[in-house]
């Protein structure tokens, strides 16, 4: 009791000011009997000469003796318990005031960690958003270059063959011509104007036939290698219309390509606003 007494006393003379409620509520929380307070109440209050004489003027009277405060009677029990519920009260009061402010500020700060989480993935959504775009504007100016460059080359080649086509389609109608006026001439020399001369010079025409069977072979061995020929340079040209139209078709198959990309452009700039 008393090693616990002295740890107590040591406890109330370590503190500022003590009221008396304080006291008695301390001495009641720690298991003590209120006879104790007097004696630890005589021992704080003790005066102090030095500090006295440092404290009074010259021309102030002594101060007076503290007066021991007696034992505590069966009264007190209830100012005691009062003073207790008071103070539990008020503590309990500062409690919950503080747990209060302390959810207050617990939900701000989550609210503000919520916000600035949201900026910050917004700022990286944005970044994300612009490297996309970057992206496929390069990916679209890289295909729209190689798809005019294929376009020019495909064009070129296309005026070429068709260039080509053109030349050998004049040089057959050329040579048509001039076969189909040969024709004509062996047909009126043969039926009209060497027959007759033959007639008239010779008076037989066994002869002039002979020489005339001899003339149509000639003509028809040099015919025959021409018509070869000419074969070989139709099928060279059915060969190049043949791929003539197959550049039509790649070129108008690209040329719906290069649309789509630029409508699929347009839409993706649009979605990108």
């Amino acid at each position: 009791m008393h090693s616990s007494l002295s740890l107590l006393e040591k406890h109330i003379l370590g503190g500022s000011h003590w009221t008396q409620c304080e006291l008695i509520w301390l001495l009641h929380s720690s298991g003590h009997r209120a006879p104790t307070l007097p004696r630890l109440c005589t021992h704080i209050w003790q005066p102090h000469p030095a500090a006295d004489q440092r404290r009074q003027k010259p021309d102030q009277p002594p101060r007076p003796e503290p007066q021991e405060l007696g034992p505590l009677n069966g009264d007190t029990a209830p100012a005691v318990q009062l003073c207790a519920s008071e103070e539990a009260e008020e503590y309990q009061k500062e409690i919950t005031r503080i747990l209060l402010q302390h959810e207050e500020d617990r939900k701000k700060w989550a609210q503000q960690a919520e916000e600035d989480r949201k900026l910050e993935l917004g700022e990286k959504l944005d970044e994300q958003r612009r490297v996309l775009e970057r992206e496929h504007e390069e990916t679209l100016q890289v295909l729209r270059a190689s798809h005019e460059q294929e376009k020019e080359g495909l064009t070129h080649s296309f005026q070429e063959a068709k260039a080509t086509l053109q030349e050998t389609i004049d040089g057959l109608s050329s040579q048509l011509e001039v076969f189909q006026a040969k024709m004509k001439r062996v047909e009126e020399s043969i039926l009209s104007r060497d027959y007759k001369k033959h007639i008239q010079d010779y008076g037989s025409p066994s002869q002039f036939w002979e020489q005339e069977l001899e003339s149509l072979h000639f003509v028809i061995e040099m015919k025959n290698e021409r018509i070869h020929e000419l074969d070989k340079r139709l099928i060279l040209m059915e060969t190049v219309k043949e791929k003539n139209l197959m550049l039509e078709e790649k070129i108008s198959t690209l040329q719906q390509e290069n649309e789509d990309l630029h409508v699929r452009a347009r839409n993706q700039m649009v979605l990108s606003r």
